[in-house]
């Protein structure tokens, strides 16, 4: 066979397999024995890039050819290099035997097969990395989510599980050394702390990275309290300014004791998830093991948020209404829109549903599907005949980042024609500086667009008395804590009178929410509050009950 179809047949064995390392031999055996090559030997070095964050140092047989005797003396006759696209380099070493003699043409054909097969080994590697680019994350070259649940399901299925712990920890303080080091070198400090946990690593477990500051790890059981130890204070190093600095990391983790209830391996992120979740919520905890009520708390919750968007969707969520009563005439003057979830058969209530959909920021879905639901309800009673009451519609405060949440309102009442008189939008005092700051901007919107607003359990919150200087609000709700004491005292007196009379000073209106007693009446009546809410009067009344309300306005004490 002449030297050009020989260097075909190479070439078509290379290019016919996804595998070039394993093609290679076969390759390579077309002119070895031949030329009696003893070996073929790949140096790969490739440095560390953004490609390849651990680097890659490997030595490969490509091919071994048979020696006619084992004390042959074998040298290096052929060595050819070429540059990877990292800028790494890959070089291949020709050995035979020290007296081999090859023609100017057998060393050219050898030359150019080494060549070719080094340009097919560059592209094997290229098509290697992007295939294992979506299993391992870009920066420290460990498994992502994909790979580290690859991982975890080849375990499953070897029925080996068991032997291990998951671990999903998060990094203390990252923030800071990011401002200590700038993003270029906190890049290099996450892969230096990620090369520590590899070395910690046995080739039976692993240790994966989700991103920023998350990591995920399945470590042998009987290594718990030394992998522990690793995450409580890991110290590497940074550079800044080029002094080499001591950097010590911490992380908190989650830890999953994998038992017999594992079903999937999505869990094994997702219940040490959970525990990590409690732990950093916890100042003086550096970990925390799984435990049922956690599993059960976070499973209802996700529950609730998977079936929120069907419930809006298929109107499960229903609008009662709390009646507010004037009592020195005992008639019903208004309402407040509360919501009820019948969710399969079943009631949720606000006090379960409300705080996980204000955390995931669903709530705003909820306040706006309330709020047209109220609009359509007053345009319904107005086409009746009966006359509505001013109707008070909630929003909470994670809400409000939205920027054209008020401009919204406006367009509801504006669908269904309803008066602004029967409208007062209600938010929650808030705890903090800077919602308060969120509250002033979207209270002002809603005052220049003349709609009225409330400022609910007021008293609890940051400044309540700056809330009555600086928000232009028409109605201040009084907290139910306030009358809560089985005794009021002169005490309790003076607070709410002075903070009636200031409000009444400033042409805002007061009521008074949790009213359910008599003595509580006789006192709001004292200090000057005769606007209240609460069981004493109502509880909250269903469309159909409250309808019938309205159309006897009277209560009979």
């Amino acid at each position: 066979m002449d030297k050009t179809k020989i260097l075909d047949k190479f070439i078509q064995l290379l290019s016919d397999s996804e595998d070039t390392l394993r093609a290679a031999g076969q390759a390579f055996s077309l002119i070895g024995p031949s030329l009696n090559i003893s070996q073929i030997i790949l140096d790969l070095n490739i440095p560390e890039t953004r490609q390849t964050p651990t680097g890659e140092v490997r030595h490969l047989t490509v091919y071994l050819g048979e020696m006619a005797s084992d004390e042959v003396t074998e040298i290096v006759w052929l060595e050819e290099s070429t540059r990877t696209f990292e800028n790494g380099v890959i070089t291949a070493h020709v050995y035979a035997p020290i007296e081999t003699n090859w023609s100017s043409d057998e060393r050219q054909l050898l030359q150019s097969a080494v060549k070719i097969f080094l340009i097919h080994m560059d592209r094997y590697r290229l098509i290697e990395l992007v295939q294992k680019s979506s299993m391992t994350q870009y920066l420290t070259g460990l498994p992502n989510s994909g790979g580290f649940i690859a991982f975890a399901t080849k375990k499953m299925f070897a029925g080996e599980i068991k032997n291990y712990n998951s671990y999903y920890f998060n990094l203390k303080g990252f923030g800071l050394i990011n401002r200590r080091f700038g993003s270029e070198e906190t890049d290099n400090i996450i892969r230096r702390y990620a090369r520590t946990l590899l070395e910690f690593c046995k080739e039976d477990e692993t240790i994966g990275h989700l991103g920023g500051d998350n990591f995920v790890a399945l470590i042998r059981k009987e290594r718990t309290g030394d992998f522990l130890k690793l995450l409580e204070k890991t110290e590497v190093f940074g550079i800044r300014d080029g002094e080499r600095l001591p950097v010590h990391i911490s992380a908190v983790a989650g830890v999953y004791d994998i038992d017999d209830s594992l079903k999937a391996p999505g869990q094994i992120i997702g219940r040490s998830s959970i525990a990590c979740s409690v732990a950093r919520s916890l100042a003086n905890e550096p970990f925390l093991f799984v435990t049922k009520e956690m599993s059960t708390r976070v499973y209802r919750e996700k529950q609730i948020e998977d079936r929120f968007e069907d419930g809006l969707l298929n109107n499960e969520f229903k609008v009662y209404y709390q009646p507010k009563v004037d009592t020195k005439t005992h008639t019903l003057v208004g309402a407040e829109a509360l919501s009820r979830w019948l969710c399969k058969g079943e009631y949720v209530y606000p006090a379960e549903f409300v705080p996980i959909l204000e955390k995931n920021s669903y709530s705003i879905g909820l306040d706006i599907y309330v709020m047209e639901d109220v609009c359509k309800t007053i345009r319904h009673w107005i086409d009746k005949g009966i006359e509505p009451v001013p109707v008070s519609v909630n929003f909470s405060r994670s809400d409000l980042a939205e920027e054209h949440l008020a401009d919204q309102i406006l367009e509801i009442t504006k669908k269904y024609n309803v008066d602004l008189k029967y409208i007062q939008i209600e938010v929650t005092e808030t705890a903090t500086q800077k919602e308060k700051g969120l509250i002033a901007d979207f209270l002002n919107k809603l005052n220049g667009m003349h709609i009225a607003s409330s400022i609910d359990d007021f008293g609890t919150g940051y400044s309540s008395l700056g809330i009555l200087r600086d928000l232009p609000v028409s109605t201040i709700k009084i907290d139910k804590s306030f009358i809560d004491n089985d005794t009021l005292t002169k005490r309790d007196e003076i607070v709410l009178k002075n903070i009636i009379q200031m409000a009444k000073e400033l042409d805002i209106e007061v009521i008074t929410e949790g009213v359910e007693r008599q003595d509580q009446i006789e006192f709001l009546q004292n200090v000057g509050c005769d606007l209240v809410q609460g069981f004493y009067y109502d509880k909250p009344l269903s469309l159909e009950e409250f309808e019938e309300r309205l159309k006897n306005k009277n209560y009979v004490i």
